[in-house]
């Protein structure tokens, strides 16, 4: 009597392992799959951001360039100091070009172009510092 019981448990358990190692593989293969769908869309869908920031870099560009104007120069260098500040310059955005540009995407494109960035900076800083400049030294020959 148990000897059967004890053969029906072990068909059984072979069975469930068969079917365990069927799902198993039939899983492995839609995750994969669906793996593949993922990063086919997010290829797709970076050519159509990449675009978008490219449309808007000018107005993006001046922002940031305005708005890193108060950063320290030796500052930008270091990637958390830009990418911060390239965040605070984001909120500083036209609203239609915020929700079209997403955050990361502006994040990482902006890194790309820190020397135009900054060269556009250094030539704002001159430009101001021109500006004031023969105030200055108006000021300092009409004290002496």
């Amino acid at each position: 009597m148990f000897g059967s019981l004890v053969g029906k448990a072990k068909a059984l358990g072979g069975s469930v392992a068969d079917k365990v190692v069927t799902l198993k593989d039939g899983v492995t293969d839609k995750v994969a799959n669906a793996k593949d769908v993922v990063l086919e869309s997010v290829d797709a869908s970076t050519t159509p951001v990449i675009g978008r920031i490219e449309a808007y870099w000018p107005t993006i560009e001046r922002v940031l360039v305005e708005g890193l104007l108060a950063v320290a120069h030796d500052r930008l260098n270091d990637d958390a100091t830009f990418v911060w500040a390239v965040d605070k310059a984001f909120e500083l955005l036209p609203t239609p070009v915020r929700l079209v540009v997403p955050r990361t995407a502006l994040h990482e494109h902006s890194l790309r172009h820190r020397e135009t960035i900054i060269k556009k900076l250094e030539a704002v800083q001159a430009q101001r510092l021109a500006l004031t400049a023969p105030e200055i030294a108006v000021g300092t020959e009409t004290n002496g």
